[in-house]
């Protein structure tokens, strides 16, 4: 049993089920959810100030060039400097089985508890995408 969440939804993902009203069992599960993501996404964020780093304009003590409080990234390094980003974007952070287990299946009740609920713009997506990533419409022993 696994869950493959890529990071440019971590926070969209973290928004939605924050807003949900749960109790119990499931409050617990979705508080540890997010503490689950907002780890994850602070190592990407930590990575992507890395990638900031490599691309951008340096001063002679090697330190980056702001202007206002943007960091400048010369036309030339802009191209492979969204590729990068793009592919830390697209990159997975996986939850899975062993002390994960519990938490998935919670998730899945979850979600189909809110099946019948309407969404609209992003809440739509994200809730799509966590429907398809927890494997909502399939059964257990499909895995």
């Amino acid at each position: 049993m696994k869950v493959e969440i890529k990071n440019e939804m971590i926070p969209l993902i973290t928004e939605f089920v924050a807003e949900l009203p749960l109790v119990r069992k499931h409050s617990r599960h979705r508080r540890e959810l997010i503490k689950m993501l907002s780890e994850q996404y602070k190592k990407v964020d930590e990575q992507r100030i890395e990638i900031v780093k490599d691309y951008c304009e340096k001063d002679d003590k090697g330190k980056p060039i702001m202007k206002g409080e943007t960091v400048q990234i010369p036309d030339e390094n802009m191209k492979k400097y969204l590729e990068d980003v793009a592919e830390l974007k697209n990159e997975v952070y996986v939850i899975e089985g062993g002390n994960s287990r519990e938490l998935i299946r919670t998730m899945r009740t979850i979600l189909l508890k809110f099946e019948d609920q309407e969404y609209q713009g992003k809440d739509s997506t994200t809730y799509d995408y966590l429907c398809e990533q927890f494997k909502v419409d399939e059964n257990e022993e499909d895995e």
